[in-house]
């Protein structure tokens, strides 16, 4: 198994700050965090002196290493350069993985976007991952795929978010008919069988951000997706959920990390 890290997702209302501190305190070793705001409740860190410190120094003191930065919506007016002061602070914290969604309809521009970020992001010497969920531009894995290598660059790859995965109707079968070394990352939860007559973009829009199950809770497909994915793949626990919202941050990141370590563990112990 490769990284095991906590996103920000998680436990979004502490900030990228908070966000170290409770994913060590949770026993996690990584994290993820969201460095490019999204949300008018996030809170911006790139630009601001004392927070960028703060968060150096937040690092130095957990010994935390940081896998991923997100998000970077590739949108149809997106100017890419405008991304750069957030990627250029993400390679100084040794950043590996930058977090694309595309939210923009247009094949053609989208490629030429996503190359773009692509080239920045090589820059830095970082990858760019096409992130795909069935609200988005990029509705599925075979959408993000064929949008990756469009695109044709050697560090843009694929993220595969296990919810997505699920209620955009793919499989583990799909994930094994792509090359598992386009795949470095994968966003880990679980989840409930999807109910048979859908859901609409707002009903799943609010299941991703507020109602995952951590892993082993559910019922998806968790240890055939891991056999389909390279050895190392990072795994990233992105397990937002309301039941828990009442508790402080590294009360949440604990019970992810648990749930996680005790599904692989068990994983491991059924492989020997």
């Amino acid at each position: 198994m490769g990284v095991l890290s906590l996103a920000a997702l998680s436990i979004l209302d502490a900030g990228p700050i908070g966000q170290v501190y409770a994913a060590k305190a949770g026993g996690f070793r990584s994290v993820g965090l969201r460095l490019q705001p999204l949300l008018a409740t996030d809170q911006a860190i790139v630009g601001d002196a004392e927070r960028e410190a703060a968060l150096l120094a937040a690092l130095a003191q957990t010994g935390l290493s940081v896998l991923e930065i997100g998000v970077f919506p590739l949108k149809a007016d997106t100017r890419v350069s405008d991304f750069e002061p957030v990627v250029a602070f993400s390679a100084r914290i040794g950043a590996r993985y930058l977090v694309c969604p595309i939210e923009d309809e247009d094949e053609a521009r989208r490629v030429r976007t996503f190359a773009a970020m692509c080239d920045l992001a090589a820059r830095y010497g970082m990858e760019a991952l096409v992130e795909f969920n069935p609200y988005s531009g990029c509705r599925s894995l075979a959408d993000a795929a064929a949008l990756a290598a469009a695109a044709g660059r050697h560090n843009g790859k694929l993220l595969i978010d296990v919810l997505h995965l699920s209620r955009s109707g793919g499989s583990p079968a799909d994930v094994r008919a792509i090359d598992p070394a386009s795949v470095p990352l994968v966003h880990f939860c679980d989840a409930p069988p999807p109910p048979a007559q859908g859901r609409s973009v707002d009903e799943l829009r609010k299941e991703s951000r507020t109602a995952r199950l951590l892993p082993g809770e559910g019922s998806l497909w968790l240890d055939e997706l891991l056999d389909a994915l390279a050895p190392d793949v990072a795994i990233s626990v992105e397990a937002p959920s309301a039941r828990h919202a009442h508790l402080p941050a590294a009360a949440r990141a604990r019970l992810a990390f648990e749930a996680t370590q005790a599904l692989l563990g068990a994983r491991s112990g059924a492989q020997g």
